[in-house]
């Protein structure tokens, strides 16, 4: 009953549109699946946006959380609020009930669906250089600590950030202006794929490192300064762990359902009614991510889960001259 809409022929990993020329009849099953998403989504939309949005003022706004580590954060924070909480979720959202209610025709389907996985590659694209940018900034931290100031400054995070913002974009933008689908696939696959490999080298030299240490401190006299710097070095890694977890947790299904499409019959699978009714919960967990990620931030740090809890209160208190940049 469904299949792959012919003008987005290399997006069929990413997306499922009905190609047929007069809107499919849903089954009662596919409906309920549609209802579900759409009540899941509308409901998670706004907290997705309201607790990044809390996470980047409690960085701004608190002296004491504005270490690189939390800015890093900070900036992901930004990248889930606008292209997961603004535009792809609503974007989806408004997908399921044009096709749910049957209204708007094909050409009002495909659009909100075309743009609602644009939303989804760029961010995509743009989180996964967030985690590289996010376990650098642990490596240079715990590993080469001399070199801390000199490889990590707030000019060189900015940089960092503008220039992941640029090309997650101008991905988008080119594969239009190409007429080729099949660039920002590529773009978004790479990304990915460069960012596991990353974390992966990463973790193992951070392991390593934390367990030398760790026997350090058990044999020699290690000063009490060092012992705490390494002490809260090691919580933020944590916090990275968390959050690269929580990312790859919540995008492993969709690639279960990629390799199901590249390793079978494409549209085999695709016309399927249960890749139908499976997709949407897919695509609504990967979304997902960006409120689990604001969540870890507030769990693992106790200054930003008070603001965020008292946030009313914290921003009467905050003066002026407590007001740093990102």
């Amino acid at each position: 009953m469904y299949h792959l809409n012919s003008t987005t022929g290399s997006n069929s990993i990413f997306n499922v549109s009905n190609a047929l020329d007069e809107p499919p009849r849903l089954s009662a099953q596919e409906q309920m699946c549609l209802i579900i998403n759409i009540i899941l989504n509308i409901i998670i939309c706004p907290f997705t946006v309201l607790l990044n949005a809390l996470v980047i003022i409690a960085v701004k706004t608190r002296p004491t959380l504005q270490s690189y580590a939390n800015i890093v954060l900070a900036c992901l924070a930004a990248t889930d609020a606008v292209m997961s909480g603004v535009l792809a979720q609503p974007s989806f959202i408004l997908y399921m009930m044009l096709l749910l209610l049957g209204v708007g025709g094909k050409s009002a389907e495909d659009a909100a669906e075309n743009f609602h996985f644009s939303s989804i590659r760029v961010v995509l694209v743009c989180s996964s250089l967030h985690l590289i940018l996010v376990t650098y900034e642990r490596v240079i931290a715990i590993k080469f600590t001399m070199y801390y100031p000199i490889f990590v400054t707030r000019h060189k995070l900015k940089m960092a950030v503008g220039s992941f913002w640029f090309l997650s974009i101008s991905s988008e933008v080119l594969k239009h202006a190409m007429d080729n689908p099949l660039y920002s696939n590529v773009i978004a696959v790479v990304a990915l794929i460069s960012c596991v490999v990353f974390i992966s080298i990463s973790y193992f030299l951070l392991y390593q490192e934390t367990r030398r240490h760790q026997r350090r401190m058990k044999t020699e006299q290690v000063p009490q300064g060092e012992v705490k710097r390494f002490a809260k070095e090691s919580k933020a890694l944590q916090t990275t762990v968390f959050v690269v977890g929580a990312v790859l947790m919540c995008f492993f299904p969709i690639f279960i359902l990629i390799l199901l499409v590249i390793l079978w019959s494409g549209p085999a699978v695709i016309a399927a009614s249960w890749f139908f009714v499976l997709t949407p919960f897919v695509r609504t967990f990967s979304m997902f991510n960006s409120f689990l990620n604001p969540l870890i931030y507030c769990l693992r740090q106790r200054e930003m889960r008070k603001f965020v809890l008292r946030f009313p209160k914290s921003i009467q208190v905050v003066q002026p001259a407590d007001i740093g940049e990102i």
